[in-house]
C-alpha cells in the first residue's frame, strides 16, 4: 500500500477514534456482569410452551457475576427494564472499548509503515 492509501486509513481511523472515544467518556449507567437470556416452561402442563418451544415464556433477563469467586445469577426483568438497559449499557462499554484498542493497534502498525518508508537503507 503507498504512503497516500496509508495516510488515508490514518484518517479514517482518527475519525472513528474520535467518534468512539467522544461516546466513551460518556458512559451510561452500567450493571457489571453479563445477560442471560432465559425461555421458561410455566406450572401450566396444557399451555402452549410445553409442546412448542417457540411458544415459551420470556425472555427473562439475568445478570452473571462472580462475587467471592462464586458464580451469582440476579433477576433484572423483561426486555426494557431499567436493569437490563444498565447490563446492556456495560456490554456497549466493553465492545467500545474493544473496538477502541483495535483501533489503536492499527493506528500503531500504519504509522510504523509510514515511518519505515522515510528510514534510508543501506
Amino acid at each position: 500500500m503507498d504512503t497516500s492509501r496509508l495516510r488515508q486509513r490514518v484518517g479514517l481511523l482518527k475519525r472513528v477514534r474520535n467518534s468512539l472515544e467522544n461516546r466513551l467518556i460518556r458512559p451510561r449507567k452500567m450493571i457489571v456482569g453479563s445477560i442471560v437470556k432465559q425461555y421458561t416452561l410455566c406450572g401450566k402442563l396444557m399451555c402452549a410452551c410445553h409442546r412448542d418451544p417457540k411458544k415459551r415464556h420470556g425472555p427473562y433477563y439475568y445478570l452473571s457475576y462472580k462475587e467471592k469467586g462464586r458464580s451469582k445469577y440476579e433477576y433484572l426483568g423483561k426486555e426494557g427494564s431499567h436493569r437490563v438497559m444498565m447490563a446492556k449499557n456495560y456490554q456497549g462499554f466493553q465492545r467500545g472499548m474493544a473496538s477502541l484498542g483495535k483501533i489503536h493497534k492499527e493506528l500503531m502498525g500504519l504509522i510504523w509503515r509510514i515511518g519505515e518508508e522515510k528510514i534510508e537503507k543501506g
